[in-house]
């Protein structure tokens, strides 16, 4: 697929995804202000995994579109990316922790499939352990987030990689060709399609009324 018929996908697709994110924000907000824990689980890990996806999205389009862009969009790619590897294990540890632990008194004790769920977690790592086993990649993933993405002016360190980082990035193709042979767009690609993979699991997790 050429990097104009991947803009061109994401812009047909961009508009809903913005739609389902806003559907998945307020789901969250009734969960923070509701008294289930496995509700709130839910509904926090299916919101962030959309808005990683979502920031993906983006910033792969404007990235593609605009190659010259390129200096700034490659790092908080780099975010994102480092966000799905770091957090969303975790946040699927907590849903099925808290359905493991829910009693009757919780409203939504019986509301997901907890082997649904389960397996997600598996084909999500399953998914990301590509990334995960190319160690130098990672390594330079958690450096650019830390000191790069995440903390450009706060501190003399962060000034200093903040300067790498832009000298490093000075000859790097500005051009949708260059774009497409990134390492970071190759592995944001690949994080999307796990983190589709789960956002489908979780849909499927939910209980019809009747049940068991």
């Amino acid at each position: 697929m050429t990097a104009d018929e991947i803009v061109a996908n994401l812009d047909r697709v961009l508009p809903e995804q913005e739609r389902v994110l806003a559907q998945a924000a307020r789901n969250a907000e009734i969960g923070i202000k509701g008294n289930s824990a496995v509700y709130r689980a839910f509904t926090d890990l299916d919101f962030f995994a959309l808005t990683v996806d979502f920031d993906l999205r983006v910033l792969l389009r404007n990235l593609l579109a605009h190659p010259q862009s390129r200096l700034t969009a490659e790092k908080f790619l780099v975010l994102a990316l480092e966000e799905a590897d770091e957090s969303v294990d975790n946040m699927i540890n907590r849903l099925l922790g808290a359905i493991r632990r829910a009693g009757s008194d919780d409203p939504a004790h019986d509301a997901f499939d907890f082997e649904i769920v389960r397996v997600a977690k598996v084909e999500f790592d399953d998914a990301m352990a590509p990334m995960r086993a190319d160690t130098d990649f990672t390594q330079t993933l958690r450096l650019i987030r830390n000191t790069v993405s995440a903390h450009v002016v706060g501190d003399d360190v962060g000034i200093q990689n903040g300067v790498i980082w832009v000298l490093t990035r000075e000859n790097v193709p500005r051009n949708a060709e260059g774009v497409m042979r990134s390492q970071v767009v190759y592995y944001a690609t690949s994080t999307l399609s796990a983190l589709n993979g789960l956002s489908r699991a979780l849909r499927r997790a939910v209980k019809a009324a009747g049940d068991d």
